[in-house]
């Protein structure tokens, strides 16, 4: 079976459409592969929600003003609140200038909040960089890398706690916050129950699955607690799933099997690449994803892989090796 996706939200990039009553998708473009992120405008009683904040350059900026303009929704004066899903640039980038131009709070998950303090806040990349080595990336690459996906990245100033379980109102019903790792470690998703729809940021995506990685400041097993997260999900009567990139889609169920389908399969030739002989993280992922590849989405792959490799090693089917300056994976 393949999850078809909706008609709705079939609007050019850096434009806006409406996708549910009183609920509007508005597509910023983003400067790296992925072309948009999809963020989300949703009327209410004392004013608009915003559901993400786009990465922030010019481009975006000026979506952002279009797209609110035509959903009948006034920046300056006319939104309540903003709701960050996670701390990834495409997602809290303009989060400072939104709340700047509208004068709404910023909210975000509580543990997430310090977590985006401490990575956006600090420009040194040697860390990072010395991570990538032990993974078995070349040193000058890894310096290059590094300086592309590790740089400083004004945040608000204040940023409003949200907890998991809590409710947010949303027109005339209310949204429950979900906690959804695996993408992030702390990152959201909003089901509003009444009207069966979830605002499901990174966590299920169509046409292409979420990366599920294992980076240095992340928690253990993401790739574990992803697939438990997706379990949890299953049959919450969600006829609407509004994605942070990708098409629009209705089969929630149906998008779960197939991501569990997915890493199962990854997981699978991931083993089998490791079974001839010890191999770095960096040299799996080369197998495995294969073709010419920028420094941020060689970063990706090496995270993702992490994941797996760590995955099989929870499971008992594989075992990391420690060597001087790197790590390896054999099956057990």
């Amino acid at each position: 079976m393949t999850v078809a996706p909706s008609g709705l939200a079939t609007q050019p990039i850096g434009e806006g459409a409406p996708v549910a009553e009183g609920v509007w998708q508005l597509k910023l473009p983003v400067p790296f592969p992925l072309r948009f992120v999809s963020v989300y405008l949703v009327r209410g009683d004392g004013g608009w929600t915003l559901v993400d904040a786009g990465y922030d350059y010019p481009p975006a900026r000026a979506a952002w003003e279009a797209g609110a303009g035509a959903a009948g929704c006034d920046l300056a004066w006319d939104v309540d609140r903003i709701v960050v899903t996670h701390f990834h640039p495409d997602h809290i980038g303009a989060a400072r200038w939104l709340g700047e131009k509208t004068g709404a709070p910023v909210c975000m998950m509580e543990r997430e909040i310090p977590s985006a303090r401490k990575l956006w806040g600090s420009s040194d990349t040697g860390p990072f960089m010395e991570y990538l080595v032990r993974q078995g990336m070349d040193r000058d690459m890894a310096e290059e890398a590094a300086a592309v996906m590790r740089y400083v990245l004004p945040l608000p100033e204040e940023m409003v706690p949200l907890r998991p379980g809590g409710k947010l109102p949303l027109r005339e019903s209310a949204a429950r916050i979900v906690h959804a790792p695996g993408h992030a470690d702390n990152q959201i998703v909003l089901h509003d129950e009444a009207r069966g729809i979830l605002f499901a940021a990174d966590h299920l995506l169509l046409g292409i699955t979420p990366n599920i990685g294992l980076w240095p400041e992340s928690e253990p097993h993401p790739l574990a607690r992803y697939l438990e997260s997706l379990e949890g999900m299953r049959r919450l009567g969600v006829d609407l799933v509004l994605p942070g990139h990708g098409p629009v889609f209705h089969d929630l169920d149906g998008r779960i099997r197939e991501l569990v389908s997915h890493h199962e399969e990854r997981l699978a030739v991931m083993r089998r690449e490791i079974s001839d002989r010890p191999k770095t993280p960096y040299e799996v992922s080369r197998i495995v994803f294969r073709g010419t590849l920028t420094e941020h989405q060689r970063c990706f792959a090496l995270a993702e892989t992490l994941a797996h490799l760590d995955h099989l090693v929870l499971e008992g089917r594989a075992q990391r090796v420690q060597k001087e300056e790197y790590v390896a994976y054999r099956t057990a």
